[in-house]
């Protein structure tokens, strides 16, 4: 192997940890990383230089020899990466592989570009051919897999141990597309030609595209999966706090009909008009335990006691009007955990505002065939929305959020559609559901 030159190998390693590098943003370092990084790089170019002497040793042109350099090139990356990051087994497996799609991507661009173009470097000269074609493409396309497939994704679950057989799938793809176009990747008739300019390039971009989106899969698929559970959960926790919310809601209305009666009955002692007049105001001032809701759904009617009562604690104004036999094709724990996490957040909303700017509203109706849920309330800081969600504003940001979550979970359970929008100095919650029964009353 005469011909293999070494600036290969300088070109190709550069070109290829310059796509590794965008998928290591974020990760965890290791101690000592500047020190770690330059050992690193060093022991790269040290072994690399090894790999490339011993191979240029191979009598005679083979593209399996050069097949085997790229990827023995490859595998010392993954040990630099190893030894700077602080990275699991899999999610080496995944920068790697990532990685090694972005940079055959921009091979595979590169050729496209230079036969449609004609620019090869027997035309427009060596400088220009290594700055288009050997560097700048790269960095193009590192730069638009960050910002289109890596930025957006990098909240995304994690890897798990069963990932690993889609993994090497993954891996075997790329490799495949790696081989084929390794037997069209010398020389500069090959760029000119249909097979070698065009076809096995495409074919390697589509590769190349679907490693890179299986690998991605895989995450949201974990992502959804690890949401599920916490959904669950909190369904769970939802129906016990219902149990002991709807217990407690009993006791007060209880207590608070002793309480009327008893005060009733003082107000019919001939005591003088102050006393009767005091007993008149304490009357006025139970009148808030004691309302009870008649929505047709039991459910709501026992979230819409406890949240007045800790509307009137907090001088909030709540206003109610719900068809609740609605949603009474829903199960009573979903009714709970999706209409009390709602009314919890519009809540902690509005107690940010001054007194008299507390304000919430609430409407449940039937529209058609469906169940049309509206809650407002006052919002003068509109929050930040990430993918139609607002984005919490408390430090913790992975202890907090479960609430618009669960809502979220809880509408594409019942195959409804969600819609959270802040505007005008008001936050606006929209769910439509769809409905099973026609109903009417309101409260």
């Amino acid at each position: 192997m005469e011909d293999m030159q070494y600036i290969s190998l300088l070109r190709f390693s550069m070109q290829l940890m310059i796509c590794e590098a965008v998928f290591l943003v974020g990760r965890a370092r290791r101690p000592h990383f500047p020190l770690r990084l330059a050992g690193a790089l060093l022991g790269y170019l040290a072994a690399a230089s090894g790999w490339y002497l011993l191979l240029r040793q191979v009598p005679g042109r083979c593209t399996p020899v050069y097949i085997a350099f790229w990827f023995g090139l490859f595998l010392l990356t993954l040990g630099g990466m190893l030894f700077c990051f602080d990275l699991l087994p899999i999610e080496l497996l995944f920068v790697g592989t990532s990685g090694y799609a972005t940079e055959h991507l921009a091979f595979a661009l590169g050729r496209i570009a230079q036969y449609s173009t004609g620019w090869v470097e027997e035309v427009i000269g060596a400088a220009w051919e290594f700055v288009l074609f050997r560097l700048l493409i790269y960095v193009l396309t590192a730069a638009v897999v960050y910002a289109l497939v890596i930025r957006p994704n990098s909240t995304r679950g994690a890897f798990r141990p069963r990932d690993v057989g889609l993994m090497s799938m993954a891996l075997v793809v790329l490799l495949s597309a790696i081989v084929l176009s390794s037997f069209y990747a010398t020389g500069a008739e090959s760029r000119l030609s249909m097979l070698g300019g065009v076809i096995c390039p495409a074919y390697g971009t589509l590769c190349c595209v679907l490693v890179l989106t299986l690998e991605y899969y895989i995450l949201r698929e974990n992502s959804f999966k690890k949401e599920r559970e916490v959904m669950e959960q909190m369904l769970q926790m939802a129906n016990s706090q219902q149990k002991s919310s709807r217990e407690a809601i009993d006791i007060i209305n209880m207590k608070c009909h002793d309480m009327k009666h008893q005060l009733r009955a003082m107000a019919s002692l001939p005591d003088g008009a102050s006393r009767a007049e005091y007993v008149a105001e304490l009357q006025q001032a139970l009148t808030i335990y004691d309302a009870t809701y008649h929505t047709g759904c039991e459910a709501l009617d026992y979230i819409l006691s406890e949240k007045t009562l800790l509307a009137g604690q907090h001088r909030v104004q709540l206003s109610c009007m719900a068809q609740g036999e609605c949603l009474n094709f829903m199960r009573a724990p979903d009714i709970y955990a999706l209409m009390g996490n709602a009314l919890d957040n519009a809540l902690e909303c509005v107690l940010q505002e001054t007194e008299e700017e507390r304000i919430i509203s609430l409407q449940i109706r039937r529209r058609g065939q469906m169940v049309s849920i509206h809650l407002e309330n006052r919002c003068s800081r509109p929050p930040e929305f990430q993918e139609g969600l607002p984005v919490t504003h408390k430090a913790d940001k992975n202890a907090h959020g479960f609430g618009v979550r669960s809502i979220r979970y809880i509408v594409h359970k019942y195959g409804g559609e969600l819609r959270m929008g802040a505007e005008g100095g008001m936050f606006t919650l929209d769910i439509l559901l769809p409905g099973e029964e026609e109903g009417g009353g309101a409260v």
